[in-house]
């Protein structure tokens, strides 16, 4: 029988649900052993205002937090990890950072196949590098890759998911916006990814995985999207330090420059973003070469040898 272990965290349930839908053809033979990580104290959901512009620097910076005790045995030889997160701030969640830096994830990836499954509003590309940094660090092997996303425009998607965030309501925002999140239609129809996974395992090989999840649309970049987080993600580098000048997470000193920052990602987002966008698309035929390279690397699973 083979065995595999599967680790989220979800504060809305969206990733968890996701997750769920892709595991859900795994036959009789397998046995899957779920974790779903617990941080103490919990960080809430809704956000409070500044809780949610508080755990900015903690994300960029990759630093953990306490977990509960995990209930999986880090010294089980398993078959295939699989790996769900959502996207804070172009990181990975603080919770899955932190299970990544532990050492029972050390433990129980070592030598192992790791699938990651991602849920995010629409920019992840930076997040998933540094997932599989610390995966690779840990001794495991990125084998496969799905990430869903947020299908609405940009601009709209951004007032949608605050929306969200901070009421915990997944409706239509005065009738007007779309539902934030991924779209209902999309987490069920995340069980296609089912079969080739299950396949995979049972042959006990994964040199084709990614292919095949490629093939049922694993992954869906936007060009202009990408174009932005790979500038975006240098800002946030630099806010990041520029708050925690003021104390760590939690300290009443940083919330000046945490309003500031709140008040700058919301004028780049809504007005330099689209002047951005413009001007990557007059540029494209000169850059659209070696942008196609990166697109193409983004939808693998090889990390990037800087």
């Amino acid at each position: 029988m083979k065995k595999v272990l599967v680790v989220t965290y979800s504060q809305s349930g969206q990733l968890n649900e996701i997750v769920d839908n892709v595991i859900k053809t795994f036959k009789n033979d397998v046995q899957v052993v779920v974790e779903r990580l617990q941080p103490d104290p919990p960080f809430p959901f809704p956000w409070t205002n500044i809780d949610f512009w508080d755990a900015m620097p903690d994300a960029v910076d990759l630093i953990p937090v306490k977990l509960k005790p995990f209930s999986f045995n880090p010294d089980d030889n398993f078959d295939l990890i699989i790996l769900g997160f959502p996207v804070w701030f172009l990181s990975p969640a603080i919770p899955i950072t932190s299970f990544l830096k532990s050492p029972q994830a050390a433990r129980v990836m070592k030598g192992k196949p790791v699938l990651t499954v991602i849920g995010a509003r629409n920019m992840w590309v930076n997040a998933q590098e540094d997932v599989k940094r610390m995966i690779l660090d840990n001794g495991g092997k990125l084998v496969g890759n799905i990430a869903l996303r947020d299908k609405a425009n940009n601009l709209s998607s951004v007032v949608t998911i605050i929306y969200w965030m901070m009421t915990a309501k997944k409706d239509r925002l005065w009738g007007i916006f779309p539902k934030p999140g991924i779209s209902d239609e999309d987490i069920a129809d995340a069980e296609r990814f089912g079969k080739p996974i299950y396949e995979a395992l049972k042959r006990g090989d994964f040199t084709t995985l990614q292919k095949d999840l490629l093939e049922l649309g694993a992954i869906d970049l936007v060009p202009n999207v990408v174009f932005m987080e790979l500038r975006a993600k240098l800002f946030f580098r630099k806010w990041s330090k520029f708050i925690r000048k003021k104390g760590e997470h939690g300290d009443p000193n940083r919330v000046g420059r945490l309003i500031f920052f709140k008040w700058y990602l919301l004028f780049a987002i809504f007005v330099a973003s689209p002047v951005a966008i413009l001007l990557f698309y007059l540029f494209l035929p000169i850059t659209w070469w070696s942008f196609r390279k990166k697109l193409a690397y983004f939808k693998g699973v090889d990390l990037k040898q800087n």
